[in-house]
Order: structure tokens, then C-alpha cells, then sequence
């Protein structure tokens, strides 16, 4: 039997989606397939961001909220128990970072008579001849620029193909959907870990600092451009597994860059880098070139000693990545890894110059080092595609302009440390 403060709760939360326009809210329940699942928590948190933005909440939204909160709690652990990913019911997020994630999150394969892939879904945006199917994703993905949203379909594809291209998502970077409406969202991100202390019997409680810090995340509009001649579109057996490499390739090495080096500078996100809290280890006032992994135990000092996890990544520029495995001791035989960070990923990206300034050096580089998985990816909407055959008419091309709305948010800044000054 439900008791006077439950029905309350329930009323109160009610009353806060009809007076806040969110009926899916209001008929969300900890039951139901995978995909109703994930929906009913989506209108959930857009009613709890909204309740969170009124300016003086009366006892009613208060209840509201408590119970939204509880409900989104209660369906997270049913996503648990049908096979979503662990974060997304520990945390409440739908975190995705394996190719079962993004099918999980887009919904179940096509049946035949409704797949189609990259190329069917372009040559239908260009207004050539595409599958049935294709034509009616169109009709139902239009946004008000004239452009269209890749389909759930194609959707998981793009991104599988994101992950090896991507240094950062390979270190552990989770990417998180994102269906509210608003402008800006805020994460909860670890500030500090609390010192506990022993007390008396009545005695007072040690103070200690914060743990957690308001992360807030703002969408930063990540376009580019690639055209295509007709020919080819229509007629090249293997399109489509070009099209895909060619569109997560070019998302990957740009998220790659923002979420190590990002200004946080419109429009650009702010990464590691620039992020406050982040350690910082420096390899000479004038660079140094590697010659050992002395600067890897640095950092991974520097990270243990604010109580952040051992680092399980390092990500570097490709000199950097060369140069050590080509390190060779008095005798001329190769360094191995030490125990300790042979469990450490090393990766390479190109995203990292090479020709950064340290003291009276104009060569030098940086080595990110940390536990990836505290790094997020926010996805406001899918990728939305618009055709301009015009633009490239007097070559017999189309061009293809592709939108999408993303934020980098560093969640734990302690538990990650640049290495400077690293010369070739």
C-alpha cells in the first residue's frame, strides 16, 4: 500500500510534466524493452533539467524532483538487468564506448526490406535514386537548415568507426547521448576526494573540501564539408565503407584534438589541457628528448598523489610514440617497459604538435597521461547531412555538408597530468 508521502510525490510529480510540458514524462515506468527504457529515463532527466532551472521551486517541485529522481534510479537499474551498459545504470548516463553500446542506444537491425546503408541514404539526400526505406528516413529526419539526420540506422556504424580512429575514445572516453532541450547541461565531476578523520565520542566532524564540482557542458557546433562526383555515388560497389571512413575520420581527429588540446574559447570545447586541476609534469626548462620512461612515473605520481586512479593511458604524437620503442640501452638492446606501466596504453595521435615552444626550444611536444574513462563526449543530436549539388555543378560533383552538435567534459581534471617540453 502506498503511503501519504508516496501518493503525494507522485501527485506533485504530475503536476510538474503538465505544467511543464513533458507528457512522456508522465507515463515513464521502470518497465518495458530496452529502447522504451532509455526513452522513458530521457523524458525523465528533460523534466528534472527543468524542474533544476526554475528560479524559486515550491514544495510541490520539490516533491517532484525527489520523485523523478527516484524513478530514474529505478529504470536505470531495469536497464542493468536487460544488459545496458554498467555506467549508464550506476550513473544514470547511457555511456557508450563499444560497438554493443551504440547499437543498444540506436535501437535493434533493420528488418531486409528496411536496411540501407551510407551511400543509399546520401544518393537520397542528392536526390538520385535511392531504396524505399531511404526515402522515407528522409521524410522524417528533415531539420529547418534543409538538412537530415543520419538515421539510427547508420548512426552506430559512424561511430564504430569513430572508436579506432580516435586516440582518445580508444584511451577509454565514453560518448553520451544527449535528447534534453536545453542549452547547456551540467555533470557532476569529482573536485576532490574527502579526507575522513576519527572522532570522538559526541566530538565534532572534521570539515573537508568539496567532493564533487558542477561540470557544465555547452553543445559547440563541428561541421565540415566532402564532395563526391555523381558517378561515383551512383555507381562504386564499395562506397560506402569509404563514406564512413571518410565522415569518422575526419570527426575523430578534430574530437581528438579537442578534448586534449581545446581552448574552451568559442566555439571551440575546452579540454585536458587548459582544464583547472589537471597536473602538470615538465621535461627540462628547455625540452628534453626521451631517453627512458622516468617522465611516465612522473606523471603517474603527480596523479596518485592528489588520490586519482593509476593512469591507464598515455597519449602522444607519433615522434614521441617512435622514439620509444626505439630506445636502446649502453648495449644496444631495446628498453623494455617497466612492470609498472606495462599495463598503460600508449597511443598516438597527430593532433599533438610537434613544434610547441619550451624555453629556448621550438620543437617540443606533450604526453597526456590518465585514467581516460573520466573523460565524456556529449552528443546533443545525430549528425544531420545536407546535399549541395549546385555548389560543385561545374565538375559533375556534390557536395555534402555535415553538422553536429558536441561538448567535451573532463570529469575528474586530477586524474589526468601533461608531460611538456618532450623533444624528438
Amino acid at each position: 500500500m502506498e503511503t501519504i508521502d508516496t501518493i503525494n510525490a507522485r501527485r506533485a510529480y504530475a503536476a510538474a510534466c503538465a505544467k511543464l510540458g513533458e507528457p512522456d514524462a508522465s507515463s515513464a515506468n521502470p518497465s518495458g524493452s530496452l529502447s522504451e527504457l532509455h526513452n522513458s529515463r530521457k523524458a525523465v532527466r528533460r523534466l528534472i533539467n527543468k524542474l533544476a532551472a526554475q528560479p524559486e521551486a515550491d514544495d510541490g517541485e520539490a516533491l517532484a524532483l525527489a520523485h523523478a529522481a527516484n524513478l530514474v534510479e529505478r529504470i536505470s537499474a531495469t536497464i542493468n538487468i536487460l544488459g545496458g551498459h554498467e555506467d549508464a545504470a550506476r550513473t544514470g548516463e547511457n555511456v557508450m564506448r563499444t560497438s554493443a553500446d551504440f547499437r543498444n542506444h540506436y535501437g535493434p537491425k533493420a528488418r531486409p526490406d528496411e536496411s540501407f546503408d551510407i551511400a543509399d541514404f546520401l544518393r537520397g539526400v542528392a536526390g538520385l535514386k535511392a531504396p524505399a526505406a531511404v526515402r522515407n528516413a528522409l521524410s522524417e529526419g528533415t531539420n529547418s537548415a534543409g538538412g537530415y539526420a543520419l538515421p539510427s540506422i547508420i548512426m552506430p556504424a559512424i561511430l564504430e568507426a569513430m572508436v579506432p580512429a580516435s586516440s582518445v575514445l580508444r584511451a577509454g572516453a565514453g560518448m553520451v547521448p544527449i535528447d534534453m532541450g536545453a542549452k547547456s547541461y551540467t555533470w557532476a565531476g569529482v573536485a576532490s576526494i574527502p579526507q575522513a578523520a576519527w572522532r570522538l565520542e559526541s566530538g565534532t566532524v572534521q570539515q573537508s573540501d568539496p567532493t564533487f564540482r558542477g561540470v557544465v557542458a555547452t553543445p559547440h557546433s563541428l561541421s565540415f564539408y566532402f564532395k563526391v562526383s555523381r558517378e561515383l555515388l551512383a555507381d562504386a560497389s564499395n562506397i560506402a565503407p569509404a563514406l564512413v571512413t571518410a565522415i569518422s575520420q575526419s570527426m575523430a581527429v578534430e574530437l581528438d584534438r579537442a578534448a586534449l588540446r581545446g581552448t574552451g574559447i568559442a566555439p571551440e570545447p575546452l579540454g585536458i589541457l587548459n582544464t583547472t586541476g589537471v597536473g602538470a609534469v615538465t621535461n627540462g626548462a628547455n625540452g628534453t628528448s626521451l631517453v627512458n620512461y622516468s617522465n611516465f612515473f612522473s606523471a603517474a605520481q603527480t596523479i596518485l598523489n592528489t588520490n586519482a586512479p593509476m593512469p591507464t593511458a598515455a597519449i602522444m604524437n607519433p615522434r614521441s610514440l617512435i622514439k620509444l620503442g626505439g630506445l636502446v640501452d649502453t648495449l644496444g638492446q631495446a628498453i623494455r617497459v617497466p612492470p609498472m606501466l606495462q599495463d598503460m596504453q600508449m597511443i598516438a595521435t597527430s593532433q599533438i604538435p610537434i613544434n610547441l615552444t619550451v624555453g629556448t626550444s621550438s620543437d617540443c611536444s606533450e604526453i597526456y597521461v590518465g585514467d581516460f574513462t573520466k573523460v565524456r563526449y556529449l552528443m546533443r543530436e545525430n549528425l544531420y547531412v545536407m546535399a549541395t549539388p549546385e555548389l560543385f555543378a561545374g565538375t559533375g560533383e556534390i557536395g555534402f555538408f555535415c553538422h553536429s552538435r558536441v561538448d567535451v567534459a573532463v570529469l575528474y581534471p586530477q586524474a589526468f597530468a601533461v608531460i611538456t617540453g618532450v623533444r624528438a
